[in-house]
């Protein structure tokens, strides 16, 4: 896991195995309450050995079974169907921002996770 200058801590990038829409939301979880005060957000990317459409799905059903999970929107963020995403308010005081993007013609998808927190430093 790297960290970056803005705050955000990545894991799951890079690693070859292939990984579930679970895990995303549990590594998710694992990063949110493991960070350090102060940090706005937290990102976690991985690959699913699925295709954008599938992959989509299960991003959806995970989120589903979260109590008061909410979705805000989702859709295509392309004309050809290539990557998707979705904003969901996942925890009180939170929202998780997620794509997924298909690869080696649609056999397989990355899908990141991004969960950003409110922060008492507001700028106007």
């Amino acid at each position: 896991m790297g960290r970056s200058g803005a705050g955000e801590e990545e894991a799951g990038a890079g690693d070859s195995h292939a990984s579930t829409a679970a895990s995303l939301l549990a590594e998710l979880d694992w990063l949110s309450a493991d960070r350090e005060a102060g940090e706005g957000q937290v990102a976690v990317e991985l690959r699913m050995d699925e295709g954008l459409v599938p992959a989509a799905r299960s991003v959806l059903q995970v989120y589903q079974g979260v109590e008061g999970a909410r979705l805000y929107s989702s859709g295509y963020l392309d004309l050809k169907g290539n990557a998707w995403g979705a904003i969901v308010q996942a925890r009180s005081g939170c929202i998780d921002v997620v794509t997924v993007a298909a690869l080696e013609e649609d056999s397989a998808s990355t899908v990141r996770a991004v969960r950003m927190f409110a922060t008492d430093d507001a700028e106007d």
